[in-house]
């Protein structure tokens, strides 16, 4: 069975909703248990503990979203180097003679196609058949831009950096596409939050009141954080996704001399 990805992406945000919404009544039926139990002179213990959770919580969170936040604009700008690069590759194939000039611009206007498709599909990664796509394009630029420099050497400082830096930049962005916030930071912070969910319903549970109208938008809130936090951290697996726009702007309109 196939789930679309905005089903999947709303299923986490739900279930997390949930979990938090589950946490805060456990609390508060706990709470209400150790009051009925005549253990409320110990509220202050209660509340200071649930001030170090909540505090922990936000530090976590503050912490996590900005490096997911941080990454997320990195990958997005090194999606405009590249088309930046592949731009001026494209422009300096003028340089070459005929037939490497064409063929130059030809790979370079490939490259940039396969880029834009295999965009669509990078929530599942990418397959051992794009890697193979993506090597032989990469050879195929780089031996019309090697034969076009050796053909005419005067050119070759001029047009081969540019066609080095788009080869250079796939593995950039690899690397930068493997960053994540680490499975174990990430486990943490949902634990410490259905935690503070959990101490925030115990300290309504022990003054047998449920205050909801307060404490269901702070869970609300708590989860949404978490939600968009995991979501810029996969930015081509959840609803915030990358912009390709740089590159599907690119105009290839010169014509073989």
């Amino acid at each position: 069975m196939i789930v679309l990805p905005i089903v999947q992406d709303i299923s986490v945000a739900l279930a997390l909703l949930v979990g938090l919404v589950l946490a805060l009544e456990a609390g508060f039926r706990a709470g209400r248990r150790a009051a009925a139990k005549h253990e409320s002179q110990a509220s202050g213990q209660v509340g200071a503990i649930e001030g170090a959770v909540l505090g922990l919580l936000g530090l976590l969170l503050a912490f996590s979203f900005s490096a997911a936040g941080s990454r997320f604009f990195e990958r997005q700008d090194l999606i405009t180097q590249e088309a930046n690069a592949i731009g001026t590759a494209y422009l300096r194939a003028d340089l070459l003679d005929e037939p490497h000039a064409s063929e130059l611009r030809a790979a370079l206007k490939e490259y940039t196609e396969h880029r834009l498709r295999l965009s669509r599909t990078l929530r599942s990664g990418i397959s051992p058949a794009d890697a193979a796509e993506i090597e032989r394009l990469h050879n195929r630029m780089w031996s019309a831009a090697a034969a076009g420099a050796n053909a005419k050497p005067a050119v070759a400082v001029v047009v081969l950096p540019p066609v080095n830096e788009v080869i250079d930049l796939h593995s950039t962005r690899m690397a930068a596409g493997l960053k994540h916030v680490p499975s174990l930071v990430l486990g943490l912070l949902i634990a410490c939050s259905f935690l503070g969910a959990g101490a925030i319903g115990y300290g309504c549970g022990q003054g047998r009141h449920r205050s909801g109208p307060l404490t269901v938008p702070l869970a609300i809130l708590i989860g949404i954080s978490l939600w968009i936090t995991i979501d810029l951290d996969r930015p081509r697996a959840g609803l915030l996704q990358l912009s390709d726009a740089p590159l599907a702007e690119l105009k290839f309109s010169k014509e073989p001399k």
